[in-house]
């Protein structure tokens, strides 16, 4: 009877063993599974505020984080480059200075001034020294957003520590948007040509543009205009070339984009002795 106890407790003790490396096993591999699940999870933020700001660090990952900012020589220095603005982390920025040309055999300040170049203002944030044309530093509890919503700023390099008065290299900090913006105002304004109507007729009176280049008459006598394609009164040259047609009926100013190529002459409907001409090329 002994004996058969001992035989019966020993399948017991095997099939236990075996559900614990089963169970142990399941757990080993779950337990490698999360590991490989939160290597591959991207790092969370806290959610907290960046230190000294109301700005939670959410926010601060959305917002740009690099910003460059071109030097211009100064005062004939022979000395241009960048500035590259990189925010590192959630609390600081780093500013990276390299001016190409002649750098100085001396130490030149560097600072973040408020204004703009090539006059800035006081200093609002001091910079390494350029040495041999480099220099880096780390503004602590800093973020790019705020650094934008302190515009206008320039980053400036003087010629020495001896000689701070004479700038040798300076650029603005301007928002990202702001720059694109500026480049679609200046396309804008290449495709665009004026012409003005003052008390003498039109001038320049006959001008060249190409296909889809816009032409914007400005009227300047003091008086009602408006400007039409020929004849008088019928306008039937052009006849969307006819400013009373437009949004800009009765105002002192009427853009019109000339889609057709030919020699387009024109004139005030009101006063129909006053002409111009408009060549359209392809």
């Amino acid at each position: 009877m002994h004996f058969s106890t001992k035989k019966g407790f020993a399948p017991a003790i095997a099939i236990i063993i075996a559900l614990l490396v089963i169970g142990g096993g399941s757990y080993g591999i779950k337990k490698f599974s999360d590991k490989k699940t939160k290597k591959e999870v991207p790092p969370v933020t806290t959610g907290m505020p960046v230190p000294g700001t109301d700005t939670k660090e959410t926010e601060v990952f959305e917002k740009v984080t690099t910003l460059q900012v071109r030097l211009d020589e100064q005062n004939t220095s022979g000395e241009s480059g960048q500035a590259v603005l990189t925010q590192i982390g959630t609390s600081t920025v780093k500013v990276v200075i390299n001016l190409t040309g002649k750098p100085s055999t001396v130490a030149q300040p560097a600072h973040i001034h408020i204004g703009a170049c090539p006059t800035p203002g006081a200093v609002k944030y001091p910079l390494t020294n350029v040495d041999k044309g480099a220099s880096q530093t780390e503004i602590p509890n800093m973020t790019l957003e705020q650094l934008l919503a302190e515009l206008p700023l320039a980053v400036n390099v003087h010629k020495s520590a001896t000689d701070v008065k004479t700038y040798v290299a300076c650029g603005n900090i301007v928002k990202e948007e702001t720059k694109s913006e500026m480049k679609e105002e200046s396309a804008v304004k290449q495709s665009e040509m004026k012409v003005v109507y003052n008390t003498q007729g039109f001038s320049p009176e006959s001008i060249t543009v190409k296909k889809g280049e816009t032409v914007v008459f400005e009227n300047k006598t003091g008086k009602r205009a408006s400007v039409a394609s020929n004849d008088h009164p019928t306008h039937l040259l052009y006849p969307e070339f006819d400013q009373y047609k437009t949004d800009a009926r009765g105002k002192d100013e009427f853009r019109f984009t000339f889609e057709k190529v030919g020699t387009w002459g024109y004139h005030d409907h009101l006063n129909a002795s006053v002409r111009g001409t408009v060549i359209v090329t392809e």
